[in-house]
């Protein structure tokens, strides 16, 4: 016996603790997105959000962002400042910073900044004086959208269009709610588990109640790419049901969700979203968790989620934040746990991957693909704003009811099915909201969700 092998032996025998002990993993450049580094200057060439408008008051809101420090402002006349925290004069914090109608003014020697960064007035200094027209304080560009904030910090001539995306437009009857929860670990494992259709089974469904009982079914899984990421996709037969949820992965950190408490009983085409959320990096041991709820006749059939159950810490779900006595949280663990408990970085060199983790792999690949497109110069793919200036997205559900004799059930006939929602959900994506229900379920031959225009 080799030495190798005697090593495996060793490692795999009963109680041998010893010999399996993790070996410190160096930090992955997936989870670094500080300033100069190859993650961060890929996430700064998109929108990112990072505050609920309502967090805002009338002064300054310290705000740490791809580990950046910044203030955050509204100044009189009703615009969103976001600059370096420290004032390029001598460095006092501008979250001491008096506002104006016009900018920020420095408390220490009142220098005045506008939005921009643009040095608009140096009070002590003599009448001439060049300051205004050689420097800048750093600032970053800002948007407001349904209650939250976004920034852009990367370079002004990169910027892309804000990204609406066509799930939060329709239909007319939506009722957009904002949240935001604050989690202490990295971005990347908060990602990774959109990315990861199997988890609903045994965290949501098996080992507590948070789904319905369908979940529970072992799913067939697919992963099939889309212009802006991929679809993660489980598909499964649930007594006379054929059912298949596919989740938006959206590059970088953009993820939309339909369903999961329930599963349509009757058939039915949607192309919709309950959750659109971020996951905005703060440093590299915490992030934010935030976005819009969605609620609508499609996504919020029997109005059980109501708009209060979301908003500054809360979501409305069980298990999606600390909030519940320790003990419950072991009885009933939500993602918070399981995402939390892998540590403020997870040590990915010590996981065992299955074939269940095709998503989470996949993923990796397509981000460390775009990471090197960065690093050459080039552009990744980002958000591309369709005529009516929304950007199409994939999120979709789709349940066909199926005779009980039928032969669809086995894996292959499953992916099958699957397969095809996902090619239908992806060819009529140039298609306006409404217009693109109708036309999918059409191809599928199923009804689609009764809209409202």
């Amino acid at each position: 016996m080799t030495s190798e092998e005697r090593a495996r032996a060793a490692r795999t025998q009963p109680f041998s603790g010893y010999y399996n002990r993790p070996v410190p993993a160096e930090t992955s450049p997936f989870t670094q997105t500080g300033p100069d580094t190859v993650c961060g200057e890929y996430f700064r060439r998109y929108w990112h959000p990072f505050l609920l408008s309502s967090q805002l008051g009338d002064t300054p809101h310290v705000v740490r962002v791809l580990g950046e420090d910044l203030v955050l402002f509204r100044d009189r006349s009703g615009r969103l400042g976001l600059l370096h925290k420290q004032c390029i004069h001598r460095g006092a914090s501008l979250e001491f910073g008096v506002i104006g109608e016009r900018g920020i003014s420095c408390c220490y020697h009142g220098w005045n900044f506008d939005v921009d960064g643009a040095v608009l007035r140096c009070p002590a200094e003599p009448a001439g004086s060049r300051i205004p027209e050689t420097f800048v304080q750093g600032a970053y560009a800002v948007r407001e959208y349904e209650g939250v904030i976004f920034a852009y910090m990367g370079a002004p001539e990169a910027e892309p269009p804000f990204p609406i995306l066509d799930t939060l437009t329709f239909p007319s009857d939506r009722t957009i709610v904002p949240f935001l929860i604050d989690l202490p670990c990295n971005w990347l494992q908060v990602v990774e588990n959109a990315c990861d259709p199997v988890h609903n089974v045994y965290l949501h469904a098996i080992n507590n109640q948070q789904f319905a009982a369908a979940f529970a079914v072992d799913p067939v899984l697919d992963f099939v790419e889309t212009p802006l990421g991929f679809l993660s996709m489980a598909t499964r037969r649930v007594k006379n049901l054929v059912y298949t949820r596919s989740s938006d992965i959206i590059f970088p950190n953009v993820a939309q969700f339909i369903g999961g408490p329930t599963v349509p009983n009757a058939e039915v085409f949607n192309v919709a979203a309950t959750l659109t959320r971020w996951v905005t990096p703060v440093d590299d041991r915490r992030c934010l968790y935030l976005g819009y709820f969605n609620l609508n006749h499609i996504t919020n059939p029997t109005g059980m989620m109501k708009p209060d159950d979301f908003g500054l810490g809360k979501m409305g779900i069980i298990g999606q934040t600390a909030d519940r006595p320790y003990a419950e949280r072991q009885r009933e663990p939500g993602d918070y746990d399981a995402l939390v408990s892998q540590g403020p970085i997870a040590d990915r060199a010590n996981e065992h991957l299955g074939r269940t983790d095709r998503g989470i792999v996949m993923f990796r690949r397509l981000l460390g693909r775009a990471m090197r497109e960065t690093q050459a110069g080039k552009q990744p793919v980002i958000p591309r704003l369709a005529a009516d200036g929304q950007v199409r997205t994939y999120t979709h559900e789709v349940s066909v009811s199926v005779a009980e004799d039928a032969k669809i059930g086995d894996d292959e006939s499953l992916l099958a099915f699957g397969r095809e929602a996902a090619r239908v959900v992806i060819a009529t994506g140039h298609l306006p909201p409404g217009e693109r229900e109708r036309e999918a379920a059409r191809q599928f031959k199923l009804p689609a969700r009764e809209l409202v225009s």
